[in-house]
This record gives C-alpha cells, structure tokens and sequence, in this order.
C-alpha cells in the first residue's frame, strides 16, 4: 500500500480593506437574493470543571479561535473534523451561545445582528428525533413547522 499526498489548492484574491479574501465591502451590504452573513475574529471560552470531587478547579477551555468567513446566499459548507468546533460556530452565529466568552462580531449585510434576529432566523440543530428518514427539503419543512406551532403555542393566553 503506497502512501499518496494529496494536496488541495483553492485560488484566494488578494485581502481587502474589511481584511476577509474575495470579497470587497459593496458585496457584503449587497447581494441579488438574500442577506450576506459575515463574521469577524470569532472566539468563544466556556468554563469547565476538571478533577476529583474535592480537588475541583475551573479551567477555561477555548472552543473558537480567530474565526473569519463570509457565506453569501446559496450554498455553504462548514468542513472539518470531528471536535473541531463545526456546531459551535453555527450556534455562534445563529446567536444560540450564551454571550459570555464570546468576542467578535457578525454581521448581516454589513451590519450588526438586528434585535430580533433569533425571530427572524431559523436553525435546525444537529441532532433530531427523526433522523435521516426525511429529505433536506422535507426535513426542514417539518423543523419550521414544529417551530411555529410551538412559537404560537406559546403565545396563547
């Protein structure tokens, strides 16, 4: 069995003023079909408990360093291995994280997050009781179904 390295190039244009490759600041604030979400030196530190019962100590452990990216209308991709901070990124950005330990800044279109954002926006966790019985598209209509009949669910007097 011979060991083959492989390597992948993906062509990057030169940084512009907002410091994020490939795109200039006119894209971020416009874009034919939808918001443009962007995100800047994302990091996020949660405290943990390590050691015996008696010996406790808290320990910051960092969960996202430095995070940078850009996704515009379409279709995204968050790549990487297990552990690597994939699902914690998309709850940083879908404003799911307790915002202690959290530095950086998302913005939409340019602009900071609206007040109302989590209203406006949906997310379906990884984790779900269905599992992969469903296609994306029936899968999502059921997430935004269960959503809203539990959302006006709780708005009866």
């Amino acid at each position: 069995m011979s060991s083959n390295s492989y390597q992948v190039s993906i062509p990057m244009s030169k940084r512009n003023t907002n410091g994020l490759p490939g795109s200039s600041s006119n894209e971020l604030k416009t874009s034919a079909g939808g918001a443009v979400l962007s995100f800047h030196d994302i990091c996020y530190r949660v405290k943990v408990k390590s050691g015996f019962l008696f010996c406790r100590k808290t320990v910051e452990k960092e969960i996202l360093t430095n995070i940078n990216g850009i996704m515009k209308p379409g279709l995204n991709a968050i790549l990487g291995p297990t552990g690597g901070g994939k699902s914690s990124l998309l709850d940083v950005l879908a404003a799911r994280k307790d915002p202690h330990g959290l530095s950086g800044d998302v913005l939409i279109n340019g602009a900071p997050r609206p007040a109302n954002f989590k209203c406006n926006s949906g997310y379906v966790v990884q984790v779900s009781i269905c599992g992969l019985a469903l296609w994306v598209s029936l899968f999502l209509y059921w997430a935004s179904a269960l959503f809203f009949f539990m959302s006006a669910f709780h708005n009866l007097p």
